[in-house]
């Protein structure tokens, strides 16, 4: 089914599609995710509100009950009533029941935590404290709540209509402008296809409109130069083929092209003169050759045939042609194939020369003759195309972008193209040929880095016959330079003519892939790590203490007071709180611990191989740091601190997104106690 539907809405537009359902599908799950997050975040506050009046009830009624019971109903009236209680029930130690405020008294068993009570959808959190003094040893009562979550309830049904709303806004704009980016890129696409199409079939093309300067436009400039290329072209070939046809019309000889098939497919205007049969005769015969070629001569002529066809050569054939009157002709036939640029066969052209009249006589001495002037033609004519295949091959090596560099059998250089002195930093004038290729390394010598190291390679390299692997060789001003070499085999087997070296500068090949590595692991304002960086190491950090059974500490803080000054300096001032703080803090984490910047004013630090001791003291160090920060905006002075959490692996958590959790829940606990404090994670009600 795959096949089928790529050629039914082609490839181009099967990934433009499935890129744009892809990308619809990562903002949908980011969506998702955000939506997850918002949610935990709003249970993980009312859960924290919910811990903390706990824990006030528990230290407020278990005096009362235990010393002043005449103010336990006033009591836990105001903390029904200042906590957002439905119902709140109070216990003595025998279990009779000293107060019972709000109602009606509909109390269940006790949730296990505030997700079991909200997932039973009754809009209530039921919990149980239980109450004891400060100077009993055993619990004196037990106090029984039911805390409304209808807030709660509320806030997480916006939140969901909020992301469903948000979702059906984005995916609309998703379709609406893949569907305009798809329209306008394959309407451009399909303009050029029509044009090609009507190119094969040698139809008149007009140029493309080109607006922009696009990926597109570009394509579209270029198709538009190579149709008017094409034009050029075919208007040069067929003023050669008028001139082919004037002179091949005209040549006393006989000249002929058969197809790769030995099909006659065309012979010019000689071939009646020589044997009485008119060119239009020889095209339409169905067995040219026993219409044209005497029967004793027509066994090894199709030799000659068959191996003409073959790709072989062959000149000087002499045979005998019949001609229309009855009479018979000897020529001498030459052939040889014919190729195109591409090295396709296009079939075989044949040249036939009247030998008639010298044949009787001088055939001995006229044949040898032939023989010495065509071996010296043929001489003349390799010797001239090798002079003009070498001078076309320096140039072409002087044009490339990579040094190139021919020694022989011997170690001496042959030739050195222009690159390669530019990159060792040579004259483009000297002539290295004979130079020995020691030489030449001493020379270059001075910008090496490494040069002990080279000169290993070099020596390893030059004892084996193998291709050699590209080496990468970083030279004393910064450049790097890829080398390598393979040897240049000979005709005779086994036998080589040298090594030919490759020198390619590719500094900046390095440094874009280094520039992409820190775009895409740091954070372009503090130069920190970035979240996506802070969770592969989160997770390698984790199994690297797992396997060493060590503990890994995880600080997360933020910055209280830190909206204030954006909303009243702007973020200018906002980024230089950042950045200094990026530096203090970074002043005081260890080597091995990591220092991230989460997004905003968020900031985590890993610490492994710890224990509480330890993290708490470097929480206290980062903590007394940034409170020390002063700043000045505006002839204003403007102060930070940070709220931090603590999670250790594996006390308080035994994964990476676990233990983001509890540093994450204590960071929250640091806020709601004051601000400007560190809280070590600390498991409650079964959470």
């Amino acid at each position: 089914m795959k096949p089928a539907l790529l050629a039914r809405i082609g490839t181009l537009k099967a990934r433009l599609i499935g890129s744009a359902v892809m990308l619809g599908l990562l903002l949908i799950a980011g969506l998702g995710i955000t939506h997850h997050l918002l949610a935990g975040h709003l249970i993980a506050q009312e859960d924290a509100r919910i811990d903390a009046l706990a824990t006030d009830m528990q230290t407020r009624l278990g005096e009362i009950v235990m010393h002043d019971q005449a103010r336990l109903a006033a009591e836990a009236g105001a903390l029904r009533r200042l906590g957002g209680l439905g119902y709140i029930e109070v216990r003595d130690a025998a279990g009779r029941v000293l107060v019972a405020d709000g109602g009606p008294a509909v109390l269940g068993a006790p949730h296990e935590d505030l997700r079991a009570a909200l997932a039973a959808g009754r809009s209530r959190h039921d919990f149980r404290v239980e109450l004891r003094s400060a100077d009993a040893s055993a619990p004196v009562g037990v106090a029984r709540a039911s805390a409304r979550l209808v807030r709660l309830e509320a806030a997480l049904g916006t939140l969901r209509t909020s992301m469903l709303l948000l979702g059906i806004l984005i995916l609309s704009l998703h379709v609406a402008l893949t569907r305009w980016v798809l329209g306008g890129v394959l309407d451009g696409v399909t303009a050029i296809e029509t044009r090609a199409i009507a190119l094969r079939r040698a139809e008149v093309v007009n140029p493309l409109p080109v607006v922009g300067d696009d990926a597109l436009a570009r394509l579209t400039r270029a198709f538009n130069q190579m149709v008017q290329a094409l034009d050029e072209r075919v208007m040069a070939l067929r003023k050669s083929e008028s001139r082919f046809h004037a002179i091949a019309d005209f040549t006393f000889g006989v000249e002929a092209w058969f197809g790769p098939q030995g099909r006659l497919i065309w012979v010019n205007r000689s071939i009646e003169r020589v044997t009485g049969h008119s060119p239009l005769d020889c095209l339409l015969s169905e067995n040219l050759a026993g219409m044209l070629v005497h029967e004793k001569d027509r066994k090894i002529f199709a030799t000659r045939a068959r191996e003409a066809l073959a790709g072989a050569s062959g000149e000087n054939f002499e045979v005998r042609l019949l001609r229309r009157d009855g009479g018979v002709v000897w020529v001498s036939l030459n052939w040889q194939p014919i190729y195109d640029e591409a090295g396709v066969c296009l079939g075989v052209r044949v040249s036939a020369d009247d030998i008639q009249s010298r044949k009787e006589a001088e055939l001995k001495l006229l044949d040898t003759v032939t023989a010495l002037r065509r071996e010296q033609g043929l001489r003349d004519y390799y010797l001239t195309r090798s002079e003009e295949e070498r001078s076309r091959l320096e140039a072409l090596l002087d044009l490339i972008k990579l040094g190139v560099l021919f020694v022989d059998r011997d170690g001496r250089a042959q030739h050195a193209n222009r690159m390669l002195k530019l990159i060792w930093g040579m004259a483009p004038d000297e002539n290295l040929s004979g130079m020995r290729d020691s030489v030449l390394i001493e020379r270059t010598a001075p910008l090496r880095a490494d040069e002990e190291g080279y000169r290993e390679r070099m020596a390893q390299i030059l004892a084996t016959r193998l291709p050699t692997e590209p080496l990468d060789i970083l030279l004393r001003d910064g450049r790097i330079i890829r080398e390598q070499s393979a040897l240049v085999p000979s005709a005779t087997p086994g036998r080589f003519l040298g090594r030919v070296w490759i020198y390619e500068d590719v500094t900046a090949e390095r440094r874009a892939a280094e520039a992409l590595v820190q775009m895409a692991e740091r954070d372009p304002l503090t130069n920190l790590y970035n979240r996506r960086r802070f969770h592969e190491e989160l997770e390698r950090m984790i199994a690297d203490a797992s396997r060493r059974h060590t503990q890994l500490g995880l600080l997360l803080f933020d910055l209280d007071g830190f909206k204030p000054v954006n909303d009243r300096h702007g973020h200018q001032a906002g980024d230089q709180v950042l950045m200094k703080l990026a530096r203090e803090v970074g002043a005081v984490v260890r080597r091995n611990e990591i220092f991230f910047r989460l997004g905003g004013d968020e900031f985590g630090v890993l610490a492994p191989d710890t224990d509480e001791q330890a993290i708490t003291g470097l929480a206290r160090r980062i903590g007394e740091r940034v409170s020390g920060m002063a700043f000045e905006f505006g002839g204003e002075r403007a102060y930070v601190t940070v709220s931090t959490g603590i999670g250790i692996y594996p006390v308080h958590a035994s994964t990476g997104e676990a233990l983001l959790g509890a540093a994450d829940a204590a960071m929250y606990a640091a806020k709601n106690d004051g601000k400007n404090a560190f809280r070590m994670y600390e498991r409650r009600h079964g959470t």
